[in-house]
């Protein structure tokens, strides 16, 4: 969902070069026409404004104008090569966008959700570490209750309700994620990266590199996440504490994703 009121901002490594948009991480490139420019070039002002300098410049219907720029908007933004500012709170937006998937649900769709695209500090692994962990907590955390509370309803039906339980797993889960992408980010050092949220999904985007670098940051995301899991099962094993056994399983899961069920198994394969 986008408004009139939203700001359209290019990500940190995109830039418009020469009539074309360059994403310096992803090493891409797309040609951008004379009305592309000028949305560009308006980068962080309303986009009910933008429309009306298209509407002026190019004597369009403004109505048409708004239709073309924020369908220009949601494409930039789909590659995440552009984020959304919002006029409006995170709560407001997300009541809206609630009401409006009820209006949808009859047709069996959803509102589509922005994408944002966060720059990391690659020099260093300490500083790419830091910054999935800064990028990443909100969606980390919101996963962290949504795994709650579905572990605290399946403990109400099975009669055995809890708090710890379902906070255990939850944080586990939410961790999980944090881990996951650090490592990836870890083993990207010097390599130009960000950090990509769509909806639920989390994934890094890096500059391109060599089949054996490729390999081993695909495998890293996974493979730390789920030694560290199996770790803490084998001192809950060895110290008969069940808790750790709860915080470990939800990390023990990533292994999965080192198979050709997941894309990083299947980069990790050279598939």
């Amino acid at each position: 969902m986008l408004e009139a009121g939203d700001r359209l901002v290019l990500a940190d490594g995109v830039v418009l070069r020469d009539g074309t948009l360059v994403d310096a991480v992803a090493h891409a490139s797309w040609p951008v026409n004379a009305t592309g420019a000028l949305v560009l070039a308006r980068s962080g002002c309303a986009l009910g404004d933008v429309a009306d300098d298209v509407a002026a410049a190019f004597v369009v219907p403004v109505a048409r104008a708004r239709a073309d720029v924020l369908s220009f908007a949601w494409h930039l933004n789909r590659l995440a090569l552009a984020n959304v500012d919002r006029k409006a709170g995170r709560v407001r937006h997300a009541l809206a966008w609630l009401g409006l998937a009820v209006r949808l649900a009859p047709a069996g769709a959803l509102p589509a959700i922005t994408v944002r695209r966060f720059r990391l500090d690659t020099r260093t692994i300490p500083r790419a570490i830091a910054g999935v962990a800064r990028a990443g907590a909100g969606r980390g955390a919101a996963i962290a209750v949504g795994v709650a509370a579905l572990v605290a309803h399946v403990g109400l039906l099975a009669g055995r309700p809890s708090v710890l339980v379902p906070a255990a797993v939850g944080l586990a889960a939410g961790a999980g994620l944090i881990v996951h992408e650090a490592a990836h980010a870890a083993a990207l050092r010097g390599i130009p990266s960000a950090l990509v949220i769509r909806g639920r999904r989390v994934s890094v985007l890096h500059a391109p590199a060599g089949p054996g670098r490729r390999a081993l940051v695909a495998a890293a995301g996974p493979g730390v996440t789920a030694i560290v899991g199996t770790g803490l099962l084998a001192v809950s094993v060895s110290y008969a504490t069940p808790m750790l056994a709860l915080v470990g399983g939800p990390a023990v899961v990533h292994a999965l994703a080192l198979t050709v069920l997941a894309s990083d198994g299947r980069t990790a394969c050279e598939l």
